[in-house]
This record gives C-alpha cells, sequence and structure tokens, in this order.
C-alpha cells in the first residue's frame, strides 16, 4: 500500500504520508484534476515532482478533501473553503498532508548529506545541539522541517529562519518538541510533533494558544 502512515492526533487533526512508488499513470488511475490543478501539474517539469503533486492529489482522495473547493492563497498555501485547515507537503518519493480545524504547519524532508552545507543559513546560534553527539544530518534535517512547518503555519513573509525561529533542543528520537517564533517584537510559542523514520522526517507545528 502506498499510503504507509495515518498519524490520527485527536478527532479533528490528522497526518497522512504516501510512499511514492507508482507510475504516472498508476498515480492518476483513481483521482479526478481540475482545471486548476492540470494548470498547476503542467508546471512542474521534473517526473519526481509530478509525482508529488499526483500523490498528494491521492492523499486529498483518501481524506476525502473536495479539491473543487481548495484554492491557493498569496503566498501559495493552499486553502479550503469549508475552513478546515490543510498543509501539505513532498520530498523525494514521500508526500503527506495535514488537516484539522487549527492553522498547522507540515513538513516532509528526505536525509542528505547536503544539508550540512546550507545549515548554517537556518540554524539559529542557540541550536547548536544538533552538532553534539551522532545522527548529526538527521537532526539537522529535523530541524529544518520544524522550521518549514513554523513558517507555513504563520503565512508571514520574510521570516528569517536562523534569527526568528528556533527550535528547542531534543533528543533524537523523540516524538515531540516546542518552538519560538520571534515576529514585531512578539514571542509565539509552538508545539511539535515529530515523525522519524530511516529514511526521511517530518514535523507538524500548532500553535500552543490556539
Amino acid at each position: 500500500m502506498p499510503l504507509i502512515n495515518s498519524i490520527v492526533l485527536s478527532d479533528d487533526l490528522q497526518i497522512l504520508i504516501w510512499h511514492i512508488e507508482e507510475t504516472l499513470e498508476e498515480l492518476f488511475e483513481n483521482i479526478k484534476l481540475t482545471s486548476e490543478d492540470l494548470k498547476r501539474l503542467k508546471k512542474r517539469k521534473k517526473v519526481i515532482n509530478q509525482k508529488g503533486f499526483l500523490a498528494i492529489r491521492n492523499l486529498f482522495l483518501s481524506a476525502d478533501i473536495n479539491t473543487e473547493k481548495l484554492f491557493y492563497n498569496s503566498m501559495g498555501a493552499p486553502v479550503l473553503k469549508s475552513g478546515k485547515k490543510l498543509s501539505i507537503s513532498h520530498s523525494q518519493t514521500f508526500a503527506g498532508i495535514a488537516y484539522g480545524s487549527k492553522p498547522v504547519g507540515f513538513d516532509l524532508e528526505c536525509y542528505q548529506k547536503k544539508i550540512l552545507n546550507i545549515a548554517p543559513r537556518f540554524l539559529h546560534p542557540k541550536e547548536d545541539f544538533v552538532w553534539q553527539g551522532s545522527n548529526v544530518i538527521e537532526k539537522i534535517t529535523l530541524v529544518w522541517t520544524a522550521k518549514e512547518a513554523l513558517y507555513k503555519v504563520i503565512q508571514k513573509e520574510g521570516i528569517n529562519f536562523s534569527e526568528q525561529l528556533l527550535i528547542s533542543p531534543f533528543e533524537w528520537g523523540v516524538k515531540y518538541g516546542c518552538a519560538k517564533v520571534f515576529v514585531s517584537d512578539q514571542i509565539f510559542h509552538f508545539s511539535l510533533k515529530f515523525i522519524v523514520e530511516k529514511t526521511y522526517c517530518g514535523t507538524l507545528a500548532i500553535n500552543k494558544k490556539l
């Protein structure tokens, strides 16, 4: 089964993850794309990105999400006319969605050594814990997914990942964490749900006060 993970966090919050093993034709089989979907798919030139897009649409089908009532805001984030909150992510051969009644941010990423090269661009000075001990690449990747998830949920342009987003220290393998976001002299606190697997990881971010 391509749908490899269904995580129900509460009555109104769920994460679905798809392992993409199918051909493009197989991913097309059970879904019906809107005209807007077809336009978006056409913009994706690489097959891996086309598969990610179609896998997300298959996840919408599993979650009974009507794509005819889906649009994108000025930041490119998906918005459901029903009022339900939605966040999507795709990395290599994995795609995922998170949806519920409260604003959510969700991100997936496969482990790659090259993240070490860009880590200084997004790590906060207080996140030096990632360099300690083992699983350095994995920890840095998880921090990256956490920051991407935060960015998706706060929906503010111009956020500096290395200055305004701070992930609290965590031990590798834990399921939950927390973070702070600094915006306009205010501090916002977020809960993090970590997903840690052998080849990829992910984070769900939710504002603690909502």
